[in-house]
């Protein structure tokens, strides 16, 4: 098994929903089988600002998240508390990590024993 990179979190990102935002959104784009193209067009955002959003580079305004909702047929502020939920059954040490486990919103295990494997700070 290949060695996995750990990447520091962009410092703007603080809460754990904010990581787990980006997956929902991904999620419900890819219920209706829509492209990331498609999502863009539907709610007048670049295809490139919903890359960042749904990768964690980016985390949406409220504007934004009512507009990517609208889109996709869910209110903005339903996004934001699936994500509060989902990010709320992560372990508490994962909640206050600096370093981006997530991959597409959900939280990945990087060995069998399901512990965390980042470099010591």
């Amino acid at each position: 098994m290949s060695a996995r990179k750990f990447h520091p979190l962009p410092r703007s990102i603080r809460e754990p929903a904010s990581l787990a935002l980006g997956g929902i959104i991904r999620e419900w784009r890819e219920r209706r089988g829509w492209s990331l193209s498609q999502l863009a067009a539907r709610s007048r955002l670049s295809r490139q600002m919903l890359s960042f959003i749904e990768t964690h580079r980016r985390i949406p305004s409220t504007d934004l998240l009512g507009r990517i909702g609208r889109a996709l047929g869910i209110p903005g502020s339903d996004l934001l508390r699936r994500a509060e939920r989902r990010a709320a059954r992560w372990p508490a040490r994962c909640r206050q990590c600096n370093y981006c486990c997530v991959a597409r919103g959900r939280l990945v295990w990087w060995n069998a024993l399901r512990g965390c494997l980042r470099p010591a700070q």
